[in-house]
């Protein structure tokens, strides 16, 4: 071996004893940031759940924790309790476990364990579970763009403070997507086999499914889903692009139109309705509403379709929401809910 070569063998040895020095370096100032951040988030959400008190709003999250490392990072606990003591309502729901891939923090995945119970006053309880609930939260520096969450064999029931009534509720599988869209905020849900009984009565109606694609303007600040009054779309202005009420046996509802909601929570609004097989949906619904108020609104509607198809069991026609009371041309159709 000449002295050429040692010198070669050399400086091999050199760049590759840089190079494992540089990789530890990396590799310990990567463990340390990741440790730090980690303790950042933890603070920083402590911090923030001590400031919300002051504003008569509490969150609660049990033997918090932030794991993931090295390549994700999310926090994660036992329970999670939300108070707000202005609205007087309160909600728990069980196990929270998040993650964020770590050259991607502002997009996480969100998953939360039931069960769960929410009171709202003046007597509303609600309690669910379900076997998953998964969310997602995508979020850059202007705050959150996307939220979207899916569930899957949702079980709830609500204690009715009016009428004392228990309202059971089932579906198989739902979705809900929030998107900022500039300063409006686009909305899209569907819900499928929802089944709703009241108390131990039979379904009202079949397995249905639903869908509804609107778009609420000036509201992308909702997408944040901070704290918010229980009548936070009041005062609001949108565009309802489809909503579908599907009960099997091509029995189908469809409505669409610009809308608005007064300070009082009255709709108002002017929408395309197309209603099929209205021969087949028109007992349904009488037994699902007996009253005798219904029964006739359901009635006559259903007469005043067929009419203005010639006597067809599909019929598309303008329903007009004045302050909550619904218009099929002069004809009264019966009151939307406040909201």
């Amino acid at each position: 071996m000449t002295a050429a070569d040692l010198a070669g063998d050399s400086g091999t040895a050199k760049k590759f004893r840089r190079l494992t020095i540089a990789v530890v370096a990396v590799v310990i100032v990567y463990c340390g940031a990741w440790f730090i951040a980690a303790q950042q988030i933890e603070s920083r959400l402590q911090r923030f759940f001590d400031q919300t008190r002051a504003g008569g709003f509490s969150a609660e999250c049990s033997d918090m924790d932030v794991r993931g490392f090295p390549f994700r990072i999310g926090v994660f606990c036992d329970k999670v309790r939300l108070d707000d003591t202005a609205f007087a309502a309160s909600a728990s729901f069980g196990e929270l476990r998040s993650a964020a891939q770590v050259y991607q923090p502002g997009h996480a995945i969100l998953e939360l364990d039931g069960p769960a119970e929410v009171r709202i006053s003046p007597g509303l309880t609600v309690s669910a579970d379900w076997s998953l609930l998964h969310a997602s939260v995508n979020a850059g520096f202007s705050g959150v763009n996307r939220f979207s969450a899916t569930y899957d064999q949702m079980k709830a029931t609500a204690m009715l403070p009016l009428t004392g009534d228990r309202l059971d509720l089932a579906a198989s599988h739902g979705e809900t997507h929030l998107r900022r869209n500039g300063p409006d905020l686009d909305v899209a849900a569907n819900v499928e086999a929802l089944d709703v009984r009241v108390d131990d009565d039979p379904s009202l109606l079949p397995p249905t499914a639903a869908a509804v694609d609107l778009t609420l303007f000036d509201r992308a600040d909702l997408v944040e889903m901070k704290p918010v009054n229980p009548h936070f779309l009041r005062g609001s202005k949108g565009e309802l692009r489809n909503l579908t009420l599907d009960f099997g046996g091509g029995m189908v509802g469809t409505a669409s139109g610009p809308f608005s909601i007064d300070d009082k929570g009255l709709i108002s609004g002017e929408f395309k309705v197309t209603i099929k097989e209205i021969a087949n949906l028109r007992p349904l619904l009488v037994k699902a509403f007996p009253d005798e108020k219904s029964v006739t609104n359901i009635n006559n509607t259903a007469n005043m379709l067929r009419a203005l198809n010639d006597g067809g069991d599909e019929a598309t026609v303008k329903i007009d929401v004045r302050d909550g009371n619904a218009w099929l041309a002069f004809f009264p159709l019966g009151e939307l809910p406040v909201l």
